[in-house]
């Protein structure tokens, strides 16, 4: 297990390797020398690259914390594991998608095209970013059950994870709209902000992990995640208005945020109802992931139905992403 994250980082370099070469930048180790482009390049991304290594550090107190308590740190890692792949799918693809698009349209002094740009991402990000939260908080112990309830995870494990999933859940679309406001700096070339957004963050995640922990014990660093996560995103929030209108949300944007909001509450009535009626397929070992399934159809077909019925969104926009993407 170990050996496969260097050998899939090794994959990971080959096919972006290829990927820039076909795209007409082939990449030819070289000796670097100092430029002007490359003073400008690390005075940018320095600010960036540390911002990263505050995220690290805020893991590192997390598991410093959940040390203290038995099977805690297993717990959390297995619960970050579940609101990581939907934060890593739509979240990152789409932040890296949209800043080039924002540095284009800024830099031609398209500032209208900027904030349709941003809001149709934050649009598309959060239409599958609040469902799956919602889906994490509803129905944490299916997934759990089916994922990970086996060997010597038991039960108790099981409702210790779906604990912190529910907790991680809370945290998600914070975590997916830092994604989208970052480019709104990055594409502007302001790194700074960020980092400094970061650093409080991290504060707050330290502060509230080690001083929460007596009280709620190993839960706490989950909470603290949560809580950091919506303080990075009011920080960009508010730091963003300075920016004017290219980095606020357009009209149609607050039209159709509400919508998304009913249809994922429409699809967690779902799921409890469809959760509730599939307890005893749950409960036995081999039917537990055809339960599973027949959950994430219910959830899929009432979200996607409905949210398509009450105008939240069009399904022909998501092919149109998965296109674009």
């Amino acid at each position: 297990l170990i050996w496969s994250i260097p050998l899939a980082g090794l994959a990971q370099l080959a096919l972006t390797w290829r990927a820039a070469a076909q795209a007409g930048y082939p990449l030819r180790p070289s000796r670097p020398r100092w430029t002007p482009d490359m003073r400008a390049m690390i005075v940018i991304a320095l600010p960036a690259a540390l911002a990263s290594g505050v995220m690290q550090i805020n893991l590192v107190v997390g598991q410093l914390v959940a040390s203290q308590y038995d099977k805690a740190v297993s717990w959390l890692f297995a619960a970050d594991r579940l609101y990581q792949l939907p934060l890593g799918v739509v979240g990152i693809a789409v932040g890296i998608v949209l800043l080039p698009d924002l540095s284009r349209r800024l830099r031609a002094g398209d500032n209208d095209g900027a904030q349709t740009a941003l809001s149709r991402a934050a649009e598309i990000s959060l239409a599958l970013t609040i469902p799956s939260a919602v889906a994490l908080m509803v129905v944490p112990f299916a997934l759990v059950t089916v994922l990970f309830q086996r060997g010597a995870s038991g039960v108790d494990d099981t409702a210790a994870i779906a604990t912190a999933v529910m907790i991680y859940g809370l945290g998600l679309p914070s975590f997916v709209l830092q994604k989208i406001l970052q480019p709104v700096y990055f594409a502007r070339e302001d790194t700074r902000r960020p980092f400094y957004f970061a650093v409080v963050a991290m504060v707050v995640n330290a502060a509230l992990a080690v001083g929460l922990a007596p009280f709620i014990g190993w839960i706490a660093p989950a909470v603290a995640t949560t809580l950091a996560g919506w303080t990075m995103f009011a920080c960009l929030a508010i730091g963003a208005r300075r920016f004017g209108d290219a980095a606020k949300f357009d009209a149609r944007f607050h039209k159709r945020i509400w919508r998304i909001l009913m249809a994922s509450a429409a699809m967690g009535v779902a799921l409890w109802l469809g959760n509730a009626a599939l307890q005893p397929m749950l409960g036995l070992p081999w039917w537990r992931g055809l339960a599973l399934v027949l959950l994430i159809a219910i959830g899929a077909v009432s979200y996607f139905g409905i949210g398509q019925l009450i105008g939240a969104f069009r399904l022909s926009e998501f092919k149109r992403a998965v296109r674009r993407g």
